[in-house]
């Protein structure tokens, strides 16, 4: 830990010294190269890219006709430019200090995208970047224009995001916390987050993410939890660019839970729907284990938060005819890896929260200087390699907590009381204690029968 965070903050501390430097680096971007596809659409596609890379304001861009007329200088056409070699010669008589190039190609019914930011002084390749779409063509402008953003190392604005998932979804709803009354907030969270990914779940929406959420919410100067009213959730949905907000509160009385949502209009502040529940119990909605979760296991305290391994398991319940079955099945861990990463988690590397808190704030003092944005991407890239192998350093408590849930619906709370104990170390060694002849019965049960009290 104390290594990684050494590392970490020095390179962060090796950015910072870069902050004075803030001329917009001069780019120019040649004619994608078409694979399969027509002429005149990859034209058109490569041009939307120029247009939304100028709306990033985080280059200089150097217009198409004066590359075009290099171009013919050199006796060249833009479709005829494929190779770096080219690429950078014509980028030195521009005099640019960076190049992006790229293909768009088609497999069967689906277009990949591939583009490429290389330096024209050393012919780097500072950055690439990747999108494969399925459908109809038209589809390839919005894949362009998030590209755009990403190729100059920036996030692709939300209303390009949701732009994107348009196609397979008609309304856009952001979720916030629901308001926790007579429980706790982190409580009011989790049940707000297992709402959320219900929600999802449908596919009849394009849910706005927590992360996006929360970083309107504090821009606002509010903390999770504390926009409550109508009001602070309209001007956040239209921060937003959602179409529907949804908001409400959980409250509990006596044994009572009360649950109150409503989904309302953001340009218009009109109700859409409104639903109550009431729930009575001893239990209530109160978690029946509390687990302590240690920052190694980021991934565990997702699934926990978001209410996964509830999830799976009524997807995946009819698959199975036993508990036996479940265990048996040597293919579960694959399966629910798929699972969690199909489900857009929020999760955190160990030191990687305290990363973005500062990266943030480099954004802020300068996010165009190229050099940053080059340091930045290699820290990501340390995050990113370390997300790639954490499942498998988790697997074990994964595996534990799965079998728990499948104990819980084949069995009840005796199945998910004995599989829990397979891990609890009070309980094994209590179990120890008991099946032991001379502690049990020449120790332990004289001082019971006597009832001596037994000092820790």
């Amino acid at each position: 830990m104390a290594m990684l965070n050494k590392s970490l903050y020095s390179i962060i501390f090796f950015i910072s010294i870069l902050i004075g430097q803030n001329t917009k680096p001069t780019v120019a971007i040649l004619d994608f190269e078409g694979q399969g596809v027509d002429a005149s659409e990859v034209k058109t596609l490569s041009e939307r890219m120029r247009t939304e890379i100028g709306n990033t304001n985080a280059v200089r861009l150097i217009e198409r006709k004066a590359v075009e007329k290099i171009m013919m200088e050199q006796g060249l056409q833009q479709s005829g430019c494929t190779t770096d070699e080219c690429a950078a010669e014509v980028g030195q008589l521009l005099g640019v200090q960076f190049m992006i190039s790229g293909s768009i190609g088609k497999m069967g019914k689906s277009y990949t995208i591939d583009c490429k930011m290389f330096s024209v002084e050393t012919g780097e390749t500072v950055r690439t970047k990747s999108a494969t779409h399925k459908g109809d063509v038209s589809g390839l402008l919005t894949e362009m224009e998030i590209l755009a953003w990403e190729i100059v190392g920036l996030n692709a604005p939300q209303r390009l995001k949701l732009k994107r998932a348009g196609t397979e979804a008609t309304r856009t709803v952001a979720v916030l916390d629901f308001e926790g009354r007579g429980i706790t907030m982190q409580e009011a969270q989790t049940l707000t987050d297992r709402f959320t990914t219900s929600l999802s779940s449908t596919n009849k929406v394009v849910m706005v993410e927590r992360g996006t959420m929360n970083d309107v919410l504090k821009e606002q100067g509010f903390d999770s939890g504390e926009c409550t009213s109508d009001e602070c959730a309209a001007e956040v949905g239209a921060m937003l660019g959602v179409e529907y907000m949804i908001s409400g509160s959980i409250g509990k009385i006596g044994n009572a839970y009360t649950i109150d949502a409503k989904m309302f209009s953001v340009s218009t502040g009109a109700a859409e729907s409104m639903k109550s529940i009431t729930y009575a119990g001893a239990g209530g909605i109160t978690p029946d284990h509390k687990v302590e979760l240690s920052l190694g296991s980021p991934i565990l305290s997702a699934s926990w938060r978001q209410g996964l391994f509830f999830n799976y398991v009524q997807k995946h319940k009819i698959d199975y005819n036993s508990f036996e079955e479940v265990e048996a099945d040597t293919t579960i861990m694959s399966q629910y890896e798929e699972y969690i990463y199909a489900s857009d988690l929020d999760i955190f590397m160990k030191g990687e929260s305290n990363y973005l808190d500062m990266k943030d704030m480099l954004w802020e003092l300068d996010s165009t200087d190229i050099q940053i944005q080059g340091a930045i991407e290699i820290i990501d890239s340390y995050f990113e390699q370390k997300s790639l192998t954490q499942f498998e350093t988790e697997s074990d408590k994964l595996y534990h907590w799965l079998l728990v849930e499948f104990a819980d619906y084949f069995h009840g709370d005796e199945g998910r009381v004995k599989q829990s104990a397979t891990q609890d170390k009070d309980i094994q060694k209590a179990i120890m204690i008991l099946q032991d002849p001379v502690v049990f019965g020449k120790v332990l049960l004289p001082q019971l029968e006597s009832g001596t009290i037994i000092d820790d």
